[in-house]
Formats: C-alpha cells, sequence, structure tokens
C-alpha cells in the first residue's frame, strides 16, 4: 500500500535552521512574473528545487533521475507512470506484445507536433531509440538492453524488436523521451542541448547550466494544458537551503531529508508532503563464506534486527518496515510475502543450533549519500546483531568507495545497500539480486535466476505468482533482508496542490495552487 502523510512546518523553523541563506536560486523568473497569478489571483508559476544539477538538456544523452523531472515536462514518452505507479498513455495511445513477448508494437496519437511545429511520427521514435542504442555512452544505454531494434510500421505503428522476452518493456519507454529528428538532426547534439525542442506541455524559456531550468507553458500542447503558466527547475543541493527557499518563499517545492521534517512539524509556513518512496534499503548478505554460509545464522541475522525501531523511532515515522526486496510501490510486490519477524530470543537460540562461537562477520556501509543517516542506521543494526552475540566489525567509507564494492562484489559479510527502481518495476531489482550478473547476487542460486528471467515471459496474474515465489524463497534463504522502504518528503507553499511519486520526480501536469 501507498501512504501519503501531510505536516504542517513549524513557523519558527527558519530561526532553528540558522538563517541559512538560499543557494545556487539565483536566476529563473523575475520576482514580478513569479508573483503573478490568474483572474482569480493564484499564482501561475512554480519554482522547484533539484537536489543536484542534470548533466545535459539532450534527453538522448542524459537520463539521469534528476533530469526526468525536466524532460517530463518537455517531451513526450511514450507511456508515462502515475503517481500511483500505473502505467497510462502518453505519445501511445496503446501497446500490445506477440504470443511470446519478444515484440512490443505501440500505436501513437495523431496530430501530435512538436513546439516548432514538426509532425511527431511514428519514425521521430525510431531515430529517438536508434540514436540511443547506437551510443552505449548514453545514459539511457542501459535502458534499452533488450532491444534488439526498432521499425515504423506506418506513420503511427512503432515495432520493437526484442532480444528475449519481456513483459515489462512498456515501463522502460516511459523513460525514453522522443525528439523530433529532423530538427535534432539539423541542430546537432550540443545546440539541441542548449534550445532543445520538445513535444511536452511546457517549452524551454531559457537554459542556464548549475542555476536554472525556465519552463513556459506549450499554448499549442496537443494534449490536456495544464493550469501552471511557467516553472522554474533550480539546482540546490543543500537539504536546509532547500527548506529555507519553501520557508521564504523563494521555492514552491522542494524535496527534504527526514531530519528537515522533525524540526519543522508543527508550524504553518509550508506542507509537507511525504509518501512512500519505490526504494528499499536492505542489508546484502555474502551467504558463501565463514558463518554466513549457514542458512541458520542468515536466518538469526534478519531475527535480530527490530524494523519497526528502525523505522518509527530512528527514522522518525518517516519509512516503514520491509517484508520483501521490492516496495509496495513497485509492480511485482506482495503483502503475500512474510519476512522473519523481530525474535531476539529465537535468534540466539539459532546461532547455538548452528554452533556460532562469535567468529566475526563484517558490516560494511557509506557513511554518507544515497541513504539519509545511513551511519546511524548501521550502528543501530550492529547494536542488535551484538545483543543475541554476534561479532560484528563496522567498516564505514564514502559512498563512492562503497559503490564501488558493490560493483566489484568485494564483501565478505553483510553491507547496507538500497535499490529504487527508476521503472518502478521489480525486474531492474530482481535482475541486479538475482541473476548471475547481479552486482548483487552473492548466492549465485540457479533457482532465483529462473524465476528471474521467468517473470519476464509472462503477464498478469501469472508474472505477480512468479514474483512471490521469487520473493519468499529469497526471505526463506536469508539472501538479503529487506530493512524498510523510506518516505520521500517534500516542502511545499501551503496553497500548492502537490501530489509526491514514488520515484520522488516532479510531475506538474495536473498541479495547481489553491
Amino acid at each position: 500500500m501507498i501512504r501519503t502523510r501531510r505536516r504542517l512546518l513549524a513557523a519558527g523553523s527558519l530561526i532553528a535552521l540558522g538563517g541559512l541563506a538560499l543557494t545556487a536560486c539565483a536566476g529563473g523568473f523575475d520576482d514580478a512574473e513569479s508573483a503573478s497569478g490568474d483572474s482569480s489571483g493564484a499564482p501561475t508559476t512554480i519554482v522547484a528545487a533539484l537536489p543536484t544539477d542534470p548533466t545535459s538538456m539532450d534527453p538522448l544523452q542524459s537520463g539521469s533521475l534528476v533530469v526526468l523531472s525536466v524532460f517530463f515536462h518537455t517531451f513526450d514518452q511514450l507511456v508515462t507512470i502515475t503517481p500511483e505507479g500505473d502505467l497510462e498513455s502518453r505519445l501511445a495511445k496503446e501497446w500490445t506484445p506477440n504470443d511470446d513477448v519478444t515484440q512490443w508494437d505501440f500505436v501513437l496519437n495523431e496530430g501530435v507536433t512538436a513546439s516548432n511545429g514538426e509532425a511527431i511520427t511514428a519514425e521521430d521514435v525510431v531515430f529517438s531509440y536508434e540514436t540511443i542504442l547506437g551510443d552505449p555512452a548514453s545514459e539511457n544505454h542501459a535502458y534499452l538492453s533488450s532491444l534488439a531494434s526498432v521499425e515504423a510500421v506506418d506513420e503511427h505503428t512503432v515495432r520493437f524488436h526484442l532480444t528475449a522476452p519481456f513483459s515489462a518493456f512498456p515501463r522502460n519507454t516511459s523513460l525514453i523521451s522522443i525528439v523530433p529528428a529532423d530538427t535534432y538532426e539539423e541542430m546537432g547534439a550540443s545546440a539541441f542541448a542548449q534550445d532543445p525542442v520538445g513535444s511536452g506541455p511546457y517549452v524551454f524559456e531559457s537554459v542556464q547550466k548549475g542555476v536554472a531550468y525556465d519552463l513556459a507553458r506549450n499554448d499549442d500542447y496537443w494534449g490536456q494544458a495544464p493550469a501552471i503558466e511557467s516553472i522554474s527547475m533550480q539546482p540546490v543541493a543543500s537539504d536546509e537551503s532547500r527548506v529555507n527557499g519553501v520557508l521564504s518563499g523563494s521555492l514552491d517545492v522542494a524535496q527534504i531529508g527526514p531530519t528537515q521534517v522533525s524540526s519543522v512539524e508543527d508550524g504553518a509556513q509550508a506542507q509537507v508532503h511525504s509518501e512512500l518512496s519505490n526504494g528499499v534499503v536492505f542489508l546484502g548478505v555474502n551467504s558463501t563464506q565463514g558463518p554466513l554460509a549457514d542458512p541458520l545464522v542468515r536466518e538469526a541475522v534478519s531475527l535480530a534486527i527490530d524494523k519497526e525501531a528502525i523505522s518509527d523511532s530512528l527514522l522518525m515515522g518517516l519509512a516503514e518496515p520491509a517484508t520483501a526486496m521490492l516496495a509496495p510501490a513497485v509492480e511485482g510486490f506482495s503483502d503475500e510475502v512474510t519476512d522473519t519477524g523481530y525474535d531476539p530470543d529465537r535468534a540466539q537460540e539459532l546461532l547455538d543450533e548452528a554452533g556460532y562461537s562469535g567468529a566475526t562477520i563484517d558490516f560494511d556501509y557509506a557513511t554518507d549519500g544515497r541513504i539519509p543517516l545511513s551511519s546511524e542506521v548501521a550502528q543501530t543494526v550492529q547494536a542488535s546483531l551484538e545483543d543475541v552475540g554476534f561479532s560484528v566489525q563496522m567498516n564505514g567509507s564514502d559512498q563512492e568507495s562503497h559503490t564501488l564494492k558493490v560493483r566489484n562484489k568485494e564483501f565478505t559479510g553483510i553491507y547496507l545497500n538500497t535499490w529504487a527502481p527508476s521503472t518502478v518495476d521489480g525486474d531492474l531489482p530482481l535482475t541486479d539480486f538475482y541473476e548471475p550478473d547481479g552486482n548483487n547476487n552473492y548466492a549465485q542460486d540457479p533457482r532465483t535466476a529462473e524465476l528471474a528471467v521467468e517473470q519476464r515471459g509472462v503477464v498478469g496474474e501469472e508474472r505477480e505468482a512468479v514474483f512471490r515465489e521469487l520473493l519468499q524463497y529469497s526471505n526463506d534463504e536469508g539472501y538479503f533482508v529487506p530493512l524498510y522502504v523510506p518516505m520521500n518528503s517534500f516542502a511545499t507553499d501551503p496553497a500548492l496542490q502537490f501530489t509526491p511519486r514514488a520515484d520522488g520526480q516532479f510531475d506538474f501536469h495536473e498541479t495547481s495552487f489553491e
């Protein structure tokens, strides 16, 4: 289940945060324009903070999560994923597979044009996908790893030929933006990135790298026109600066960390929207060596950890205990999958039964980066394990070093990690957890690999059943310990009617001010 929580921010929080000045918010629309409203007096401009600066505004080259918040507004993708995680039509009005799910046909809406008037047809889709396929350096290339070729069947039908059955392929298309081919080729990639042209509900007003990406409503948009007239997306790296910006009124919406939520929750200067994310924070386990090669010891690890205490106390209720390696928002999650529960007495019994004699287990974690309060989470897990009799050696490192160890499979014991699929579908994480080449797959269990592949060739309830079997099998074998599903929290102007997405992206298509 996806749970949304909204709180009011404290009036005194500007002082509590030390009066930090908002940085990296210069530029964008001027004050008069930002304050403008419609006939009802409601503002018609949104100023939103991006947590980092995108690498490029070329959607065929750039595909990082932060830039998708811009591309979702300025370009069309074949399909879109709703805040609830469902697939909906965008440029394509329907999509169907062949019998063995190795081919997908997408039928496009007719009458679609880019903001410069160029028609968007099947040939533009083919050009966009083929350009990415032919460029391994593109950040989007990995999303098309299952794609063999693409062709235009007619002016409004595109056929994708896959390398193997893949039932979740339409979700991958939600990340690929379509460009007008003639315009892109005439301008060239570099010039296009400076003055992009798309068919989305907004057009680029200006591109100021590191400062602001200003968008204006596309009055000739082929679809339903949004209420907001202009959007300025501005890179703001600091959590404190993002909170301060919303409180001071220089930002209308910004993602914030869990410590910011708790420190400003009682006032009325702004609202907080917290939504369960599409990610799971988990313990990876090297189940092939040392004490952890024994399934009884792995079960004891899971039984020793109080997930509710981590979620409710350490993370201040801004997370929920995880029972599986997929979050509730992700396609493939099942609430029928169970974990061991919390039972430290049983954990001690299992260690005795296994003959564990105190051999040290390494615990690796990042001290910064992708997991908020990662050091505190790791220390809480360590204390729980030592309480039942484990000997734990803590190995903290920076995020870059930790990620490198993940990719090289260098962990000898347990490690803290997280996975949030951008497609909001279980295929990507299951590939990494359970297939032979997966970065997190220490067990190399042929059964998990078989099930991970099997889910790609089936659809509907049959696919859900494979997910359930795989996730339950993983829990039973103790290959991972799912800890919690964190919430994405956003501070907003109190009048902003804002719906957060599980993937943390901005989507202002149906947003407005009261």
